[in-house]
């Protein structure tokens, strides 16, 4: 097996040296954004070949006889996706065990250990263990956080998108609520209106804080609405939860949001997803020009370091975040101190260690 960086200033630069080096048997490992030596943006992609693997498959198709029955076919590819599986695991532990042995200092190996655990990939633990072990707010260079919205500085659009069951609507019900008790002036849209009493909640609470809603299912809707609603300080919309697998539920729904002028359009991502889903989710919002991004649920995963990942993958400018159903407590603003205070929150030999 052999494990190599490809570096290029651009991100397809350097999948492309992967695939001209290593060809089409590569298997990505990870994708870094950093600054060279003159401080210019550098990708930097780990991909690994196992030549193993690649010369006993050309010796199979070989000897292999020139047709083969849809059984053996399924077989194949089931051996062939295992073996790739247990190739990506191990080298996940090889380079966790790499980094892990680049750190001197005990203190901060425990606290790569306790990062790791959480589910922070092992290179991202290995830049934020200095600063988890002091206790100080952690500043990894590959996170982005966003300002804070201020409605009575500048008013601001927020939309609320992101996949059905993520917390949509609860968190906008929190926000709403919050912004409400601090004088801000707020109304709430929503184009949750195919799912049987999706604007039923916001309807109550907006009724119980005394704020506009509407209720939008066309762009004549929209243009009403708008006109409704433009001394607003806060304008909130709900959206229907989507699927990627699809596309046209979201096709339906930008048609009426680009009706609306947006200040902030906010993905909203759970917690307890599984990793490679929220990625899949992400690479979809992509379409969707979301600028901002929120994770739900915070309280119903075991390793909440995942978000880290999700943050640093897609570069986008992290916002608000929820761990409960209560409104509109349990919701904050995330930040280096906020994320520090999750990550330490949990149980751990690190946090044993180091009280």
């Amino acid at each position: 097996m052999q494990v190599k960086v490809f570096s290029a200033t651009k991100l397809h630069e350097a999948l492309s040296q992967v695939r001209q080096d290593f060809g089409p048997d590569a298997v990505i490992m990870d994708r870094l954004e950093g600054m060279d030596e003159d401080g210019n943006r550098i990708w930097h992609v780990h991909a690994a070949l196992d030549y193993e693997d690649k010369v006993e498959t050309k010796a199979n198709v070989e000897a292999r006889p020139s047709e083969q029955s849809p059984t053996d076919s399924t077989r194949l590819f089931k051996a062939s996706m295992a073996r790739l599986e247990r190739i990506v695991e191990g080298l996940g532990r090889q380079e966790s065990s790499t980094l892990r042995e680049a750190i001197d200092d005990h203190d901060s190996r425990l606290a790569f250990d306790h990062l790791v655990q959480m589910g922070v990939a092992p290179t991202y633990a290995f830049d934020m263990a200095d600063d988890f072990v002091q206790r100080r707010p952690i500043s990894a260079s590959v996170l982005r956080w966003s300002e804070r919205i201020v409605p009575k500085e500048e008013p601001a659009t927020v939309l609320l998108t992101g996949p059905s069951g993520a917390g949509k609507t609860t968190l906008l019900a929190k926000l709403a609520t919050h912004y409400s008790l601090k004088g801000v002036r707020v109304a709430v849209l929503s184009t949750d209106t195919n799912r049987m009493g999706g604007t039923d909640m916001l309807k109550s609470y907006s009724e119980i804080l005394g704020i506009p809603f509407f209720t939008i299912r066309t762009q004549a809707d929209v243009e009403e609405a708008l006109d409704a609603t433009k001394s607003a300080q806060l304008l909130l919309v709900d959206s229907e939860g989507w699927n990627v697998r699809r596309k046209s539920g979201i096709r339906k729904q930008r048609e009426l949001w680009d009706e609306i002028p947006f200040t902030h359009r906010v993905l909203v991502v759970p917690a307890n997803m599984d990793e490679m889903d929220g990625m899949e989710i992400l690479e979809r919002a992509g379409t969707l020009e979301v600028n901002r991004l929120a994770f739900t649920k915070l309280d119903e995963t075991s390793r909440p370091g995942k978000i880290v990942n999700w943050a640093a993958a897609f570069g986008i400018d992290l916002s608000y975040c929820s761990f409960g159903p209560e409104v509109p407590e349990q919701m904050g603003w995330l930040t280096p101190q906020a994320l520090t205070a999750l990550l330490s929150s949990q149980d751990s030999k690190y946090v044993k260690e180091a009280a």
